[in-house]
């Protein structure tokens, strides 16, 4: 039976969906040991256990705005945590590679509808100053540490008591599920509220969200070269070893979960310019990385780079809030999700048809094209980003 709730305990509620969003990251932390333990496949076939969660997730994201009409919140967030616990865990038990890579498979279609429902419920219950400060928080600063939680949590219980049992850590949410179905109330729906303006016509999303979702492509494509390829710096310039390579993408996301907790502030007293202000820095922080002797300076551009990622990530969510009718923002935040999802999967191909056309490797020439992809973007968001927001309905009807 749900019960009465506070505005504090309705903020946690609302933030704390957004916990498991990053969290297929285990399989990354433990996918030495998984290539060995199935020498019989290719090591890229292997990888899908890390790669296709990111890749299936795109489907629900893309059709959210169509489930959140068609189904409550309530029933959305169950279903995708149920989704999350279900096909993170039984791995455990599974011995066949491709049965799974089908349990992640299952896994990707939870984090697709639990993702873009993180921050279609916050629009649905905050406004202003407090909606962009939970937005930046969820996105960031708790998606950053369950991410941080479940790549230590599996790391940890893979050594502990072997690879398979790594998968075990995806059974933390079942405190989330219980939360939120004792405490969070079901949202009033916005397209009644918007009934009478539309006159019978259909809404439609504005060009400008397709442009910023576009925009996303890039940034999440652009990101791809300092993840694969800040380690590859450290250890083949001999700056440090393997445990310093993952002290600098701790330092990363550090940034981005620090950040992420004043994105509100920051969006405030720049409220035109966050979001180019964000790509700017993620790609001054590539600048550093690519040019840096030493591991110092490696962490410094890491830092960097982490907290433009801080403003970035929800900068972009905040953006399309902004320029979609509310009720139909909900679709264009499910078209954010899957356009991370297709700049995640794109960046190593484009990376690599790149390298080819010059020739080069890997290690610091993909820093290079990340720190000039980031800083032309962040120009090219700064003059289309300059205008202020706008829900004309000249531009979102359509019979």
């Amino acid at each position: 039976m749900q019960r009465s709730i506070g505005k504090k305990m309705l903020m946690f509620c609302v933030v704390i969906i957004a916990f498991q969003d990053v969290a297929a990251g285990v399989a990354g932390s433990i996918m030495a040991d998984i290539i060995k333990a199935y020498p019989e496949y290719n090591p890229t076939i292997v990888m899908m256990v890390a790669t296709f969660p990111g890749l299936v997730q795109i489907v629900p994201a893309l059709f959210y705005g169509k489930l959140s009409k068609k189904f409550n919140k309530r029933t959305l967030l169950f279903t995708g945590l149920t989704l999350f616990i279900v096909g993170g865990t039984l791995p455990t038990f599974i011995d066949s590679l491709p049965l799974i890579i089908l349990m992640r498979g299952i896994l990707g279609l939870g984090v697709g509808i639990t993702m873009p429902l993180s921050i279609d419920i916050i629009t649905d219950f905050f406004e202003g100053r407090e909606r962009d400060f939970l937005i930046g928080f969820g996105t960031s600063t708790i998606a950053c540490i369950g991410a941080i939680f479940f790549q230590l949590g599996g790391g940890m219980l893979a050594d502990a008591y072997g690879w398979h049992y790594g998968f075990l850590t995806y059974l933390f949410p079942l405190w989330i599920l219980a939360v939120t179905f004792l405490y969070l109330p079901e949202p009033e729906k916005k397209v009644h509220q918007q009934a009478t303006n539309t006159e019978g016509k259909k809404l439609k999303l504005p060009k400008a969200v397709y442009w910023t979702c576009l925009g996303q492509v890039l940034y999440s494509s652009l990101i791809f070269g300092y993840v694969t390829n800040i380690s590859v710096v450290i250890q083949g310039d001999n700056l440090g070893n393997a445990t310093e390579a993952g002290m600098a993408i701790s330092v990363f996301t550090f940034g981005t979960l620090l950040v992420g907790f004043l994105f509100g502030k920051i969006k405030h007293r720049l409220p035109r310019m966050y979001l180019p202000v964000g790509i700017g820095f993620t790609g001054l922080g590539m600048v550093i990385c690519y040019f840096s002797p030493s591991l110092t300076m490696i962490l410094v551009g890491s830092l960097i780079g982490g907290a433009g990622m801080g403003i970035g990530i929800p900068g972009v969510f905040t953006r399309v809030t902004e320029l979609a009718p509310a009720a139909i923002a909900s679709a264009g935040v499910g078209l954010v999700v899957a356009a991370q999802g297709v700049g995640g999967i794109a960046g190593p191909f484009g990376f690599q048809v790149i390298q080819n056309i010059f020739n080069q490797d890997i290690g610091r020439f993909p820093l290079a094209i990340s720190a000039v992809g980031l800083i032309i973007l962040a120009i090219i968001w700064a003059l289309g980003t300059g205008k202020a927001p706008s829900k004309d309905l000249e531009v979102t009807l359509t019979q």
